[in-house]
């Protein structure tokens, strides 16, 4: 059984804008929480196939290996160590997507004024039953944290194009889409 977990938040940049800033693999370390590092690995440096290691505070070093790219709108990451997935997971894989801005969010002029960043984590755990419930019990609302926090990061980094100190976090968490 597979479980997805999802955040969002309001970016005051038009989407073109905004995937130009994805494309450069290199740079979730400025957004992501918890990051000390990250280094594309692949002489593709987007794309598919396109990988890099991050290395995690909790997790660890892991790969994460493009496996969808949705020109102009999202990748999806596979998180993986080696040929094994990343752990705690049995398979896992995170999705950025750029959407438009919801409806009422124009400036005074009517023109739309930014997009949005959908973040989503789809995983499964092993273990059976034991990881469900494990799931259930607390490592699913760990997770969707760590989904938001990606969100409202990613969105504070591409507002300021300074990387994102940990210690906004509390701030940043009320910018959350619901």
């Amino acid at each position: 059984m597979t479980t997805t977990v999802r955040g969002a938040a309001a970016i005051l940049l038009p989407i073109e804008a905004c995937w130009q800033k994805m494309r450069d693999l290199s740079r979730a370390k400025d957004y992501v929480p918890g990051l000390s590092d990250c280094v594309v690995t692949t002489s593709e440096k987007e794309g598919i196939g396109a990988s890099r290691i991050v290395t995690h505070k909790q997790f660890g070093a892991m790969n994460e290996t493009v496996v969808v790219w949705d020109e102009g709108h999202g990748i999806t990451l596979r998180l993986h160590k080696g040929d094994k997935p990343a752990r705690p997971f049995a398979e896992a894989l995170f999705r950025y997507e750029f959407r438009a801005a919801r409806a009422g969010s124009e400036s005074a002029a009517g023109a739309a004024t930014g997009c949005e960043i959908h973040t989503a984590l789809t995983y499964r755990l092993p273990l059976g039953p034991v990881g469900r419930l494990l799931d259930r019990l607390f490592l699913r609302r760990l997770f969707q944290q760590n989904v938001v926090d990606a969100a409202v990061c990613l969105a504070e980094y591409y507002r300021t194009e300074r990387p994102v100190p940990e210690t906004e976090l509390p701030r940043l968490r009320r910018n959350a889409l619901p």
